[in-house]
């Protein structure tokens, strides 16, 4: 659990971290986006506001000829000179403004200056001036003769008749306050230059004054975006202006072409102003995770002594329980939930041990009362086993009394009576009616006799005692089955003189064999007055520990369940079933009845003989 808690703890604070940092490096990506499209933009701005001068300027030189004074042939030149003036005054062209002729020489100056008759057509801004028709802005070029620098800005000039006659042009001072003026009057942060530049990357004018007409080497990469025409936001070396007392390594660098002359405009930044943003967070994030680390670890020690700490407890005590031991007390120091947990589970250990010494105390008891009712309940069966035996062998007592009665009276009497009337018939001839009728009466005595002599078997067979229990079922088979045309068998498995000499000393085998027999002789005699049975099958096993019996016929057969049902709501119904079922149970036997209706019956039984 400890473990489980502290990484979660960890997996928190990490989710969470990298969230942040996630949000954050978005945020701080788009906050620097949105600086470097602000730097583009406002040197798109800076570069609108120069076009817009420059068209001004311009548009002062297309005046020199749109005045309509304007006549190279007539050598007044006054008229020309007064439009010079007019377009110089109030424009950035600082240095001069003049008129060429189609050949490219200086007809006339404003100021003068010694360069009139000197011919510039050998510059290319010139002659593409004159030949496009069209207003031509120069980098910034510098005069061979006085070494001076100059930007130029040429238009084409025409007459009054509309014909261009030559080129009228201005030069504007790099240096010149007006120019320099645009730029050092943004406002900017205290390391951010704004410079002009040429497509050779010479610096027309910058917010720091020292930088005109300087570092040109750094910006030549800037002519394919002066040509293409085409803004761009990108890093550049310091090292490589010559300028290291900055200190800078790196600039972020935002440059806007212009559209009137082959300039453009760079805002430069220092790369770490730019992305101090990210820095700062990059730092605060460390810091942040360092914070959140720390108390991370804080906070598992706090959970892992607060929570898990008094849990273990919990747990140990529960295993003591569960093992047993109710008399240790569940101790746990904490005043919050998870100690009202513990103070809950001593008080559950409190109940608990008094509930099972209450169990035990009444299970003690119960099991006093289980085994008095149990004693109890075999003392009853004892004694219901002697009555039953009792009973039993009352009934065999009885049977014998009743055999020797009829044997010792009634059969005797039966013969006495015999005997006289065979004395008697011999008084009488074979034609006298009297003769008749007592021969009738001998022969109902003799049939009394024979019935009686048959009650006295039955009740008694003296074949059990003579021969043995087999003898005796078969005796019984030939007397009530076989008689009556039915066929039957009987079988015999094991050796059942082996275990009578076996088990003579430890049971009471005669008692044994009668319990058997009675039991053999109920169902033989059963089926043969109620079963309607073809077939009889008569079965004995003498195992080494037991006896089985099975006695089955093929017969209507009854619904057993039935019959113990009956017998349990009427005692008249199944008692011959009941009875056998007794008996066996005085020998700690099993009597089992399966019988369907039309299916027969069969009758098993178990007796075990102890070896």
């Amino acid at each position: 659990m400890q473990k489980r808690i502290i990484f979660l703890l960890f997996l928190n604070v990490g989710v969470i971290l990298v969230s942040l940092g996630i949000i954050s490096h978005l945020s701080v990506t788009a906050s620097i986006e949105r600086s470097l499209e602000n730097r583009l933009m406002l040197a798109n701005i800076i570069g609108r506001n120069i076009d817009y001068v420059i068209e001004g300027n311009v548009k002062r030189l297309y005046d020199v000829s749109l005045s309509g004074k304007v006549d190279l042939e007539d050598n007044d030149w006054a008229p020309e000179k007064k439009a010079l003036k007019t377009a110089m005054e109030y424009s950035i062209f600082t240095g001069r403004t003049f008129l060429l002729d189609r050949q490219g020489r200086v007809l006339l100056s404003y100021p003068h200056r010694e360069e009139e008759g000197v011919h510039l057509f050998s510059l290319p801004y010139v002659r593409k001036a004159a030949a496009d028709l069209k207003p031509v802005i120069t980098d910034v070029y510098t005069l061979p003769a006085t070494q001076r620098s100059m930007v130029l800005a040429l238009v084409p000039m025409k007459n009054k008749d509309g014909e261009v006659v030559g080129v009228a042009g201005g030069e504007i001072d790099p240096t010149n306050y007006m120019l320099s003026q645009m730029i050092a009057a943004i406002p900017t942060g205290r390391n951010t230059i704004i410079e002009l530049v040429d497509s050779h990357g010479v610096i027309i004018a910058s917010n720091d004054p020292r930088r005109i007409l300087t570092c040109g080497e750094r910006y030549r990469f800037l002519k394919g975006l002066v040509t293409e025409r085409k803004g761009s936001v990108q890093s550049c070396h310091r090292c490589k202006e010559g300028a290291p007392a900055s200190g800078r390594e790196r600039d972020m660098l935002a440059f806007a072409p212009l559209s009137m002359a082959p300039w453009g405009v760079v805002v430069r930044d220092p790369e770490e102003s730019v992305f101090s943003p990210s820095s700062s967070l990059r730092k605060g994030f460390l810091l942040l995770s360092a914070v959140a680390i720390v108390t991370t670890l804080l906070l598992a020690m706090g959970l892992s002594k607060g929570i898990v700490r008094p849990v273990h407890s919990l747990i140990d005590a529960t295993r003591r329980i569960a093992a047993g031991n109710l008399n240790d007390p569940i101790e746990v120091q904490a005043k919050d939930e998870i100690g009202s947990l513990g103070k809950s589970f001593d008080e559950m250990r409190k109940k608990l041990a008094e509930s099972l010494a209450s169990i035990q105390r009444y299970s003690v008891g119960l099991e006093g009362m289980v085994a008095e009712r149990t004693a109890e309940l075999r003392k009853s069966r004892e004694k219901l086993a002697a009555l039953l035996q009792g009973i039993i062998t009352a009934e065999e007592e009885e049977r014998k009394r009743i055999a020797r009665e009829l044997h010792d009276d009634t059969s005797q009497s039966l013969n006495a009576a015999l005997i006289s009337l065979d004395s008697i018939v011999r008084h009488f001839p074979t034609y006298d009616p009297i003769r008749k009728q007592l021969l009738q009466i001998r022969e109902q005595c003799m049939a009394m006799l024979k019935g009686v002599h048959q009650m006295i078997k039955d009740l008694r067979p003296p074949i059990l005692d003579d021969l043995g229990l087999e003898s005796a079922i078969k005796w019984v088979l030939e007397k009530h089955i076989g008689e009556r045309g039915i066929l039957y068998s009987f079988e015999t498995t094991g050796n059942g003189e082996e275990m009578k000499a076996r088990a003579q000393s430890k049971v009471d085998y005669a008692r044994l064999e009668l319990v058997l027999f009675r039991i053999a002789q109920e169902g033989i005699i059963n089926i043969s007055k109620h079963a309607d049975a073809g077939n009889v099958a008569v079965t004995m096993a003498f195992g080494d520990s037991a006896i089985d019996m099975e006695i089955r016929d093929d017969g209507k057969g009854f619904d057993a369940e039935s019959i113990y049902g009956a017998f349990r709501k009427d005692h008249h119904v199944g008692l011959g079933l009941i009875g056998m079922g007794e008996r066996i149970s005085l020998l700690d036997g099993a009597l089992t009845v399966r019988s369907e209706p039309g299916q027969g019956t069969r009758i098993s039984v178990h007796v075990p003989v102890p070896a």
